[in-house]
């Protein structure tokens, strides 16, 4: 726990964290300040991949029924203009931009088939700002710029307006409440810890790496002035679920290719298609076989690229015996 001048934040994560999977983290902010607490918001600052929710599930100790429902409404709202956004620019796409997100969702669909995570498409980290909802100005902007583009047809833009509706008279009886105006933040009265629930998309790695991730807290005070702190933790990912099977195809594909090299004894050997084939098999199945995982013990893992890229040379060399072996065991 850090103490600040007027909070104390504390970063909590999630214990095992894989590259390509879905994690969470926490941000938990305690008013030590001795005063209330307003506007209170968390923004994060640098992520460890990619960002998929903000605070869906906030929880709090002392957050009002109306703040709570502030604060989903223009969550759904920004949901909505995510949404919107995303089928406008396919439609616009060049040729050349449409081959990139192709290859970046081909790659993320790949990590899916072994992390058993669903893909999921993003926003581009330059339109993430532009899409976020911090005063009633951008309410209005996004339906004109956003919504209003929606076909007819669509019941995106007229539930975009029933929330926008309903945005408006939680907000107006706010601020009859605290006299105050349009805040996307929450209030934190004296001693009372809220907590921030953050969930990311780890990137895609064929090896573990350290990486940080970094929060900032704004707020006000009774003088209005707006304070900032900010909060830094480096978390360690491990491999994509992919890595060591792709490694253990690949180096199957290299040991049948130095095998029949060497047996051959020419620089071109004759490809047996067929042996090929069920080299490349051979070596995904013992990658699997011998990748490791958190929650079983194995005699011998492996768990990154390089590692199943070692084991697919050796079962694309040793095929045979390996097969004979297994014939045996069966």
């Amino acid at each position: 726990m850090k103490e600040l001048e007027h909070i104390a934040i504390n970063i909590r994560s999630q214990e095992y964290i894989a590259g390509s999977q879905e994690y969470s983290m926490t941000l938990d902010i305690t008013n030590i300040s001795g005063q209330p607490i307003l506007d209170l918001q968390v923004f994060n600052m640098l992520s460890a991949g990619r960002v998929l929710s903000v605070g869906d599930d906030l929880d709090a100790t002392n957050l009002t029924e109306l703040e709570d429902k502030k604060r989903r409404l223009i969550r759904e709202l920004e949901k909505a203009v995510e949404s919107a956004y995303a089928r406008k620019r396919r439609k616009k796409m060049s040729f050349v931009e449409s081959m990139a997100v192709f290859f970046v969702e081909s790659v993320d669909i790949y990590a899916s088939i072994f992390s058993k995570r669903k893909s999921q498409p993003t926003t581009p980290y330059w339109a993430e700002e532009a899409l976020r909802i911090d005063e009633w100005e951008d309410v209005e902007r996004l339906e004109k710029e956003v919504i209003s583009f929606e076909s007819t047809d669509s019941f995106l833009p007229k539930a975009y307006a029933i929330n926008k509706d309903k945005l408006q008279r939680v907000i107006d009886r706010l601020e009859k409440a605290q006299n105050g105006t349009f805040s996307k933040g929450v209030s934190l009265p004296v001693g009372s810890t809220i907590s921030f629930p953050f969930s990311f998309r780890a990137p895609h790695l064929l090896k573990q790496k350290r990486m940080d991730v970094s929060f900032k807290a704004s707020y006000k005070m009774a003088d209005d002035v707006v304070h900032t702190r900010s909060s830094t933790s480096r978390i360690l990912i491990l491999p994509s679920a992919f890595a060591v099977p792709t490694g253990g195809m690949i180096g199957a594909l290299v040991g049948y290719v130095i095998k029949s090299t060497l047996v051959s004894g020419t620089d071109l050997p004759t490809i047996n298609w067929e042996v090929l084939l069920g080299s490349i098999a051979l070596g995904l199945v013992v990658s699997l076989l011998v990748s490791r995982k958190p929650e079983t013990t194995k005699a011998i893992t492996v768990e990154d690229f390089v590692g199943g890229l070692i084991i697919g040379v050796l079962s694309g060399l040793y095929s045979e015996v390996i097969l004979t072996k297994l014939q045996a065991l069966l």
